[in-house]
């Protein structure tokens, strides 16, 4: 019976996984990639691979459909993922920080995630709680830490 996608690397694609499997520098995921494409090239199956290798059993399988449909990038290599639109625009994500920037409630001496969370869905806007953390991290605010925060009473 014929294998499925079956491998047979050219010798510089060879060289080629030994070397990312020899360097160590690549992603965890690539290095493993790289080790099934040697092993199916040497004629292993995938069940020999899967269990040498500590994997699903459909990795090896996935891994050879991709070399034939898309050549060593594909097989290495995820592609780019477009990710989840942002939710807030840039003013929206400014408004945000102006909040962190105040002063924290009455009864409280410093904004904690929660405080801020709910504050920022008070203004209309709904996003969740890691999302504000992302938002002040990607501005370098620590309204936690008052040596980091500019008071002021006006946010627009």
């Amino acid at each position: 019976m014929k294998k499925i996608h079956a491998i047979h690397l050219p010798e510089e694609e060879v060289i080629r996984l030994r070397m990312i499997i020899h360097k160590g520098k690549e992603n965890t995921r690539v290095i493993t990639r790289s080790r099934i494409l040697l092993m199916a090239n040497e004629g292993k199956k995938d069940p020999e691979i899967y269990t040498v290798l500590s994997l699903s059993t459909k990795t090896p399988y996935e891994i050879r459909k991709r070399y034939t449909q898309g050549g060593l990038q594909k097989a290495l290599y995820d592609a780019p993922r477009s990710g989840q639109p942002r939710k807030l625009d840039g003013r929206q994500e400014a408004k945000v920080v102006a909040i962190a920037c105040t002063k924290a409630p009455k009864g409280f001496d410093h904004w904690t995630m929660d405080l801020l969370t709910g504050e920022v869905h008070n203004q209309g806007m709904t996003i969740g709680r890691t999302a504000v953390w992302k938002i002040l991290l990607r501005n370098d605010t620590k309204p936690w830490r008052k040596k980091n925060v500019v008071y002021s009473e006006y946010y627009a």
